[in-house]
């Protein structure tokens, strides 16, 4: 996931699948192959993951057959992912880059590896952006910058498909505290939302080692935004793509007032 520090997902990513975090892509990607791809269909199989995080998602999709592109800012993040698309065996082998979503066509690495020949404009059937990474975009300018770039990404009548946390979710039902416990890590996530900003800032803390050697600490800090879902509509528009359906994620209903996360259905004409 992206965000506005360098040092956010550094620390915590090798621990951040063992922290349960692992099981939002493997249920987005039950979601997204057996419910949203049906209804919405499109014409091939070649896709790419913005803010892939450690590539569940990208290597779900691989293993499904499709030729997958996962795209992330944060280097240890993209490392893993890489490492885990070398040791697991899929239908097709996904390729990870080092990237910010919001400028991926700028930021493109000037070598010819199969991995940037394969990510080119207008090429890919489908783009996803998942687990509140556009929740990081803390201005609209970036927000739309990311809509900008999926747009490109994608071949005519290619699909977007994104979820975002609610207002609702962030004020009111993401807890204020919340304890992790594996062996060998401890996590600590202290979380305040300021209604003037529609900011939710969550203060993590995690401890490595164990009871006998002792705990290195590190710190973190995530900030996540909620925007007006009339906002969000109206900058997808703005980038050139068509909303095909707005859901209350992991279903195919309409949201409602205590919606907790949105999934964003968007084609480009």
């Amino acid at each position: 996931m992206p965000d506005e520090t360098s040092d956010t997902y550094c620390a915590y990513a090798p621990f951040y699948d063992g922290s349960g975090q692992i099981r939002f892509a493997i249920l987005f990607a039950h979601y997204l192959l057996g419910d949203i791809l049906p209804r919405h269909p499109v014409a091939g199989r070649r896709a790419l993951d913005l803010a892939c995080g450690t590539g569940t998602l990208a290597l779900i999709l691989a293993d499904a057959g499709w030729l997958v592109v996962g795209a992330d800012r944060s280097p240890a993040m993209i490392a893993i992912a890489g490492n885990r698309a070398q040791s697991v065996d899929t239908a097709v082998r996904p390729h990870f880059i080092e990237a910010d979503m919001r400028w991926l066509w700028r930021e493109m690495p000037h070598t010819t590896d199969e991995a940037t020949e394969t990510l080119r404009r207008g090429s890919f059937d489908l783009v996803t952006c998942t687990y509140d990474s556009l929740n990081y975009m803390l201005t609209e300018e970036d927000l739309a910058a990311c809509f900008s770039t999926a747009a490109e990404a994608l071949a005519p009548e290619g699909l977007f498909v994104a979820d975002m946390n609610t207002r609702h979710f962030l004020e009111h039902d993401w807890g204020e505290v919340e304890i992790i416990e594996r062996p060998g890590f401890i996590q600590v996530n202290r979380s305040r939302f300021d209604p003037a900003t529609n900011c939710s800032t969550m203060r993590l803390i995690g401890f490595v080692g164990d009871d006998h050697s002792g705990y290195e600490r590190f710190e973190e800090i995530h900030i996540e935004r909620a925007y007006p879902p009339e906002t969000v509509a109206m900058l997808i528009g703005a980038a050139g793509l068509s909303v095909e359906a707005v859901y209350d994620c992991f279903t195919t209903q309409p949201i409602g007032e205590r919606t907790q996360r949105i999934a964003w259905i968007a084609r480009k004409r």
